[in-house]
């Protein structure tokens, strides 16, 4: 029995480097140099370490289908947009930054 969902890592070459497997449908996705901001049909928001594909933060729930992800360029902030046409802006920083 496979899992329903996986993030997969591959290098420029198609090396295969990292998979984890998720519990949630993936709708939306933005990468920084260090991180993958996942937005899920789930409601979730998943930061994770872009080479383990392990969780840098804990999930933040949204209440609504994620449909957008965008990190801004200062990466300070990171912007959602959800299926209700609302769009939320959470800290991307430090909580002493934030």
């Amino acid at each position: 029995f496979q899992d329903r969902f996986g993030l997969h890592l591959y290098s420029v070459n198609g090396t295969h480097l990292s998979s984890v497997p998720l519990d949630e449908e993936v709708t939306a996705m933005c990468l920084t140099e260090e991180f993958v901001v996942l937005g899920t049909m789930q409601c979730g928001l998943e930061i994770r370490d872009l080479q383990s594909l392990k969780a840098a933060a804990p999930p933040v729930p949204m209440r609504v289908p994620v449909h957008s992800v965008s990190v801004t360029k200062e990466k300070s902030h990171i912007l959602v947009g959800l299926e209700d046409g609302k769009l939320i802006v959470v800290g991307a920083g430090q909580p002493a930054e934030v």
